[in-house]
């Protein structure tokens, strides 16, 4: 067999989905439309006597991620309020499954702990677009779990 990337072992960005657990109580994630997450390695900088390059450390590491969701629910309203009127933000989870059944790759899944949304939709009217409702928001997360890694391509084991 050859070894080269096939397309179809890609794994589709509209194949897949999304699961929210709100204090233990979890359900799809209906309302997305993207969700993109990612880590930021913490990297120190530094010149060591005697050598004349700058060397890196890596000192840690940071959870983001954005989302797009249609504006049709009203949960995230509800954390908002518990938040401002109670300052209690709720545990937060975000769960996401890439998977593409034309790929030979399998499934990759993750799960996201303590995610703080950075932006809570609230009203939005707009006489000028006949597209759906969609609100933007940044987040970051504390921890992640791996539930399933995607496998090397058929071609290449």
């Amino acid at each position: 067999m050859a070894n080269y990337t096939r397309l179809t072992d890609t794994i589709s960005s509209k194949e897949g989905k999304a699961y929210i657990t709100i204090n233990g109580v979890n359900r799809e994630l209906f309302e997305i439309s993207s969700i993109t997450a990612s880590l930021e390695l913490n990297v120190q900088e530094r010149q060591m006597l005697g050598h004349r390059m700058t060397q890196h450390k890596i000192i840690g590491a940071g959870g983001k991620g954005s989302m797009t969701m249609y504006f049709m629910n009203s949960e995230f309203l509800d954390i908002a309020l518990e938040y401002m009127k109670k300052g209690n933000y709720k545990n937060i989870s975000v769960q996401i499954k890439n998977e593409d059944s034309q790929s030979s790759v399998g499934t990759q899944e993750v799960v996201l702990r303590n995610v703080i949304f950075s932006t809570i939709p609230l009203a939005t009217l707009d006489d000028s677009s006949d597209e759906p409702i969609t609100v933007d928001t940044d987040f970051t997360f504390d921890d992640i779990d791996v539930l399933s890694r995607f496998d090397l391509p058929q071609n290449y084991r």
